[in-house]
């Protein structure tokens, strides 16, 4: 169903696996879900235990606040829902899937490295400090996806991806700059691996670089080898 998205997905377990493999090697933080699931014009809060991930889906019109520290946080098939995080979780990674106007704001003081949004109508993400808060966005086959950043700076649209587009063949990438503001870049495949054009350029020229430096060192190594007798 979600085609090479699906990688993307693999991707970024991968980043948490360290992270997930320690909490599952120790018995007393085996890794648990708590589900919420077909609630329907409610407003509550979840408060649970550090190795739980809360696992929100099939809500409609709730707000839900998470009141704990959890593993990690993901929002799936829901539809005008606001979920307030007040505190971060361990994996410092969050997901929305398949949700329309829907809401996640985080609270003063809560960080979450990377959220990634996919599928998904009309989602804000709300914070008060971009810079402190949040590093990264992640997104695929996303229209009207805003990052409201407060009241001085107001709301960061991202605009719908063309599917057809030849540079959005796996997704895009918002970081968060230090003055607040996102760079907005696609994402290429290389090599089955999700990496940014900047990132790409970067590491053709690291290794450019490299290749530079050991032909110059292969150049070194001859001209210092003695010649043989009769040469």
């Amino acid at each position: 169903e979600y085609g090479e998205f699906q990688t993307f997905q693999h991707y970024f377990k991968q980043i948490n696996l360290s992270i997930v493999m320690a909490i599952s090697l120790d018995p007393r933080m085996a890794m648990q879900r708590s589900t919420i699931q077909k609630k329907q014009d409610e407003v509550f809060e979840w408060s649970g235990k550090m190795n739980e991930s809360v696992y929100l889906v099939d809500c409609n019109s709730c707000v839900v606040t998470i009141a704990s520290k959890c593993t990690k946080v993901s929002i799936e098939n829901c539809k005008d829902t606001k979920v307030i995080l007040r505190f971060g979780n361990i994996t410092s990674f969050l997901e929305v899937i398949n949700c329309t106007d829907s809401e996640v704001t985080l609270c003063e003081g809560v960080s979450i490295s990377t959220i990634m949004v996919d599928g998904s109508t009309r989602v804000t993400i709300r914070v008060s400090n971009a810079v402190e808060q949040l590093e990264k966005i992640w997104w695929h086959k996303v229209s009207k996806l805003n990052v409201d950043r407060g009241a001085e700076l107001g709301l960061f649209l991202l605009d719908k991806i063309p599917e057809n587009n030849e540079i959005t063949k796996f997704q895009h990438v918002c970081k968060v700059k230090p003055d607040n503001t996102f760079s907005k870049e696609p994402v290429l495949r290389e090599n089955g691996y999700p990496v940014t054009e900047e990132e790409k350029l970067a590491a053709e020229e690291k290794m450019k670089e490299y290749d530079e430096q050991m032909l110059e060192m292969i150049k070194q190594n001859i001209s210092i080898t003695p010649k043989k007798t009769g040469e």
